[in-house]
């Protein structure tokens, strides 16, 4: 299949337009940054692409005569993978979330020349040629290249990689060898995946995709291999999720994609842990409420509370609904259910 030329950022050039002054098409299969424009137009391009094709980050760049970068790069449903060379600079990211899909991903690392460094959760490592990492690109990381340097990336999301591999957040920023074994075969096969990105179609890079990530899996080690050991790490999952329900559980605007985003497991696996307990996401949040509104409104120090108040301090925003699930969860309504347990003297649900 023939590819579209590099788009370019050449001498006059304003950032973002290639050397025809057209708009860059960032989806195109590679990004150069000309040799013969300014530092600063070079630097400014180079921000812009690293933004726009991987997440939003702050880049100081060193003010050299001869900085360049380029990314070759192909994507699909299921990762990115790119090739990146580019001049000495630091690049680092602040925020705590990913600020839209395409950055809520893991980024595995693999160094072909030069140096550059991780730092993450506290954590620093050194990469050189041959090392292979990975890092949390949604939440707070700092990198350090050094001069002149070529690594391949492989961007998949976060969801993939914590339904694959047991405690990933723990493998965040660990140097890994490649020099044999399945993280040799890994090294390979990225390598050469790399080289051909251009000359595959898109349900051949598809196809390959499951290889690639399933050999990143198995060279980060953990992977989920027996009953037991998906049925703890589920369970432990599973109690995160919960605990981060009950912290947010007064929140109204509390929902799936929210769940999914601050937990970084995507509500389907989460809906799935729930089967077990024969509920799902949403009826587990509405039942916890329902259950504390029935604390509150059996408790002789909310007695002044109306029922609307002590709803919304649950995070119940529409009475109708509230009274009809209650309804159905305790067979009574809120009111007569508040009477009933005043009259027995009762203070608990």
């Amino acid at each position: 299949m023939t590819m579209p030329p590099f788009p370019r950022a050449g001498s006059g050039d304003a950032p973002g337009r290639d050397s025809n002054g057209a708009p860059v098409k960032w989806t195109d299969s590679s990004i150069e940054v000309a040799a013969e424009g300014s530092v600063s137009q070079r630097i400014e391009f180079w921000r812009e692409a690293i933004l726009r094709l991987f997440a939003d980050v702050q880049i100081a760049a060193v003010q050299k005569a001869d900085f360049f970068g380029q990314v070759r790069q192909r994507k699909c449903d299921k990762m990115r993978i790119s090739e990146i060379s580019a001049g000495e600079q630091a690049v680092t990211r602040r925020y705590r979330q990913a600020r839209d899909e395409y950055e809520d991903k893991y980024f595995a690392v693999l160094m072909l020349e030069g140096s550059q460094s991780v730092e993450q959760d506290g954590k620093i490592v050194t990469l050189h040629p041959g090392d292979f990492a990975i890092y949390d690109a949604t939440r707070p990381h700092h990198l350090r290249f050094g001069q002149s340097w070529r690594e391949i990336v492989v961007s998949i999301p976060r969801p993939t990689l914590n339904q694959l591999v047991v405690g990933i957040e723990q493998r965040t920023a660990h140097p890994i060898q490649t020099a044999q074994g399945v993280s040799n075969v890994m090294r390979g096969f990225l390598v050469q995946m790399a080289s051909q990105m251009r000359h595959v179609s898109d349900d051949e890079l598809l196809q390959l995709s499951d290889t690639a990530i399933a050999l990143i899996g198995m060279t980060l080690g953990n992977l989920q291999r027996n009953d037991f050991t998906q049925s703890r790490m589920k369970a432990l999952t599973l109690t995160r999720v919960k605990r981060h329900l009950l912290e947010h559980l007064r929140d109204p605007e509390l929902n799936p994609l929210m769940i999914e985003q601050a937990i970084g497991i995507s509500s389907r696996y989460i809906n799935k842990l729930f089967e077990a307990e024969n509920t799902s996401l949403m009826r587990y949040v509405w039942n916890l409420r329902l259950e504390r509104c029935a604390e509150d409104l059996a408790n002789p120090m909310y007695a002044v509370m109306r029922v609307s108040d002590i709803a919304l301090r649950w995070g119940f925003n529409d009475m109708s609904h509230f009274s009809r699930v209650f309804r159905e969860r305790f067979a009574m309504s809120p009111r007569a259910w508040r009477e009933l347990r005043h009259a027995s003297g009762s203070s608990s649900a």
